[in-house]
């Protein structure tokens, strides 16, 4: 069977995967989560622990890495996590839960999810949820990444040039609903 190859996956899916050792298959740990050096839209790596090695943090290079659906597999040696990783990874996870509020005060909702490209590691864009009941019938937006220099406490604001390059997901009720009836 012939699968499609995901163009966009969300942080959310990678987060606790397999990562497996392509040449002897074992398994070296689960992803507890990805990395980006601070002002970059390119992934550099993830953490993955080891609760063999006693719930030890280890880094996984981007370059050696494949991410599958099921696991992330290995060519090359996990390394020694060091500070500056776990620093690099703050700055991304600060994104999550932030208000999004156009320049001219208009709150566009909150960013609840990264996506990014499994097979170059960019960082594609920000998933945003304006409310539950929202999400259901139109679906989330996402909101094109680039590393942004308005956070201010829990609210970023963009530009209204950002605010036009925002992109619907078409997921919602609605959109499935009106695709049917054309």
């Amino acid at each position: 069977m012939d699968r499609k190859r995901a163009s966009r996956i969300k942080r959310e899916s990678v987060l606790g995967l397999p990562v497996i050792d392509g040449s002897t298959g074992k398994k070296l740990g689960v992803v507890k989560d990805f990395y980006a050096a601070k002002q970059s839209t390119q992934l550099q790596g993830f953490y993955v622990v080891n609760k063999a090695l006693g719930g030890k943090t280890m880094g996984l290079p981007f370059h050696n890495a494949t991410i599958g659906y099921d696991a992330v597999m290995v060519e090359g040696e996990l390394i020694k996590s060091h500070n500056q990783t776990e620093t690099e990874n703050e700055e991304l996870k600060k994104l999550l839960n932030k208000k999004v509020v156009r320049e001219d005060g208009v709150d566009l909702g909150i960013i609840s999810d990264i996506i990014l490209d499994p097979l170059t590691g960019r960082i594609e864009g920000l998933e945003l949820s304006e409310s539950v009941f929202e999400d259901l019938m139109a679906g989330r937006r996402i909101l094109p990444y680039e590393p942004y220099e308005y956070i201010n406490g829990d609210i970023l604001v963009i530009t209204m040039e950002q605010a036009e390059s925002i992109d619907s997901s078409n997921r919602g009720i609605k959109n499935i609903l009106f695709n049917r009836l054309e």
